[in-house]
């Protein structure tokens, strides 16, 4: 699918002014002699064929090779991620990040959920897409674009309903906005955003939380089993990530404690009970499944002063 040259000033500048209000996030880049569009494609993407995006994130009317002039500053559409906090809402995070609560569906459906609260666990990191505002050509339908910036996931349909319009047929010169979901960074480059900021998210980070919901289960079992140094290495291992969800991190606390008891290092135990309480102030173990031993330390820690801070 090919741009023609033919694309009118008028949505060039149409697309260049309204970007901004629709972008989740973009980097800057400042372009160097030489540079094109398929060089900056190829280093943040790993692909050329992601040119096209750059080009159209821009509005440019390049000739087709795309060179830049020098100190020519370029916006890099890429897809962020957001950590959920405890008042997240669909409906907040879509007005907010979307630009309309009426796409709360859309967010949840992009990130593979069900646009209901209770899916939205606190710490849980999700998918936003970047929003592209794209002017139809004269020999481009929405089928073509769908395909081509959405793939196989969602159909010229669901692009037609994200946009919010009646309006059954786009033709030559007609706006709508895209949610990409397939700008991301390569890894050298999202290192490099990643070293700037300590509150930046990432795609490792949600395939880490996925991760880690297998090694809570891993976890239990090695206690069960009685593999308790293996429980201890894990679990500090999970803490240290700190990108679990809430949830995760009450349950590797609370393990950690397990295995501590199991080790007799009651103090150690208490304070891994006591994060686990500062999280969930309400937990509790069952009298049933759980060891006498491991309830005396845990009624211990109940009874510790929030503000206590024991030390090996």
């Amino acid at each position: 699918m090919t741009r023609q040259k033919s694309v009118s000033f008028l949505a060039a500048f149409f697309l260049a002014t309204l970007l901004l209000p629709l972008s989740a996030s973009a980097l800057v880049h400042v372009a160097r002699s030489g540079e094109t569009l398929k060089q900056l494609a190829d280093r943040y993407y790993g692909t050329r064929k992601f040119s096209m995006i750059i080009r159209a994130a821009n509005g440019f009317l390049h000739p087709d090779n795309g060179r830049l002039l020098p100190g020519e500053m370029v916006e890099i559409p890429e897809v962020t991620y957001h950590r959920v906090s405890v008042e997240d809402t669909w409906n907040d995070l879509a007005a907010r990040l979307l630009g309309t609560p009426r796409r709360a569906s859309f967010l949840a459906e992009i990130n593979n959920m069900k646009p209901d609260d209770d899916a939205l666990i606190e710490g849980k990191i999700i998918v936003i897409p970047y929003q592209l505002l794209y002017v139809l050509a004269p020999d481009e339908t929405l089928k073509d674009i769908a395909k081509f910036y959405l793939g196989k996931k969602f159909t010229s349909k669901w692009l037609r309903d994200y946009n919010l319009k009646k309006k059954k047929n786009y033709n030559r010169g007609d706006a709508l906005i895209i949610p990409l979901i397939c700008v991301e960074l390569t890894p050298k480059e999202r290192a490099k955003k990643k070293n700037r900021s300590a509150t930046i998210y990432s795609k490792e980070d949600k395939s880490m939380q996925i991760t880690a919901t297998k090694q809570l289960s891993e976890l239990r079992d090695d206690f069960d089993n009685g593999l308790y140094m293996n429980v201890v290495a894990t679990a500090q291992r999970l803490i240290g990530t700190g990108r679990l969800t809430k949830p995760q991190q009450i349950g590797v606390y609370k393990f950690l404690a397990f295995a501590y008891v199991a080790f007799n290092e009651r103090i150690l135990a208490r304070v891994a009970f006591k994060k686990a309480l500062e999280l969930q102030p309400d937990m509790d173990l069952s009298p049933i499944t759980t060891s006498p031993k491991i309830l005396n330390v845990f009624k211990e820690a109940c009874e510790l002063p929030a503000s206590t801070d024991e030390q090996h």
